[in-house]
């Protein structure tokens, strides 16, 4: 288990631009103000007992990294930054999602337009059992099906994480019966782990001159 930091005293690391409040408008303020409870120090152990990828050979293709002690779990990556996923270490560990997210889960997450870090566990626990019930039953998840069942719930501005709720008469599912928030303070990032040609492709592109395609008439074909 993490160890858990204290909250107090804790500010938001920096003072948000006018767009990124609006793009953060969905988080509560002790988001903001919490940190991260997981160390880099405890990643290499976590990596070990933690299964992250469905496929086992692909397990190599990602890397753990801490956050920083001005990241927060809404913050995205800068444009100019390697790109990167916030998850929770129990989305894994208590739920088994894998990476790459499913169809089914990619599919809801984008029509829903929620991110996977700002859903809930509990919403994840309902797509999750719904897939898994799809599967065992031997008929393909539908987002069609699961967003007839359930509908987002998105709280009132500043209140928090998006979930799920049964619309009246077709509940499947019970919700998570303990009491689960430790769970939003256990985040870290996913990196993908670049590949050795992309990475020698783009250190040679770098290195061009400046204005190569307008002296050398490139054309674009």
């Amino acid at each position: 288990m993490a160890k858990k930091k204290s909250c107090q005293n804790v500010r938001v690391p920096r003072v948000l631009f006018v767009a990124e409040r609006e793009l953060y408008g969905w988080v509560d303020e002790k988001t903001f103000t919490q940190p991260s409870v997981v160390e880099a120090d405890e990643l290499p152990k976590l990596r070990r007992e933690m299964r992250l990828t469905a496929d086992r050979a692909a397990e190599g293709d990602y890397v753990l990294e801490a956050a920083g002690p001005s990241d927060r779990l809404p913050f995205r990556a800068q444009e100019d930054r390697v790109h990167f996923l916030w998850v929770y270490s129990e989305l894994f560990t208590r739920l088994g999602v894998r990476l790459t997210f499913t169809d089914f889960q990619n599919e809801v997450l984008s029509r829903c337009r929620v991110a996977a870090s700002q859903l809930h566990l509990n919403g994840w626990g309902f797509l999750c059992t719904f897939e898994r019930v799809c599967l065992h039953f031997g008929f393909r998840p539908s987002w069609h099906v699961f967003l007839y069942t359930y509908q987002l719930h998105a709280p009132p501005p500043g209140r928090g994480f998006m979930s799920f709720r049964a619309y009246q008469s077709r509940k499947l599912f019970d919700s998570f019966k303990e009491f689960i928030q430790e769970f939003k303070w256990h985040y870290f990032k996913v990196l993908p782990l670049p590949d050795p040609l992309e990475t020698l492709a783009f250190e040679f592109l770098q290195s061009l001159p400046v204005g190569l395609g307008k002296k050398s008439n490139f054309k674009c074909r």
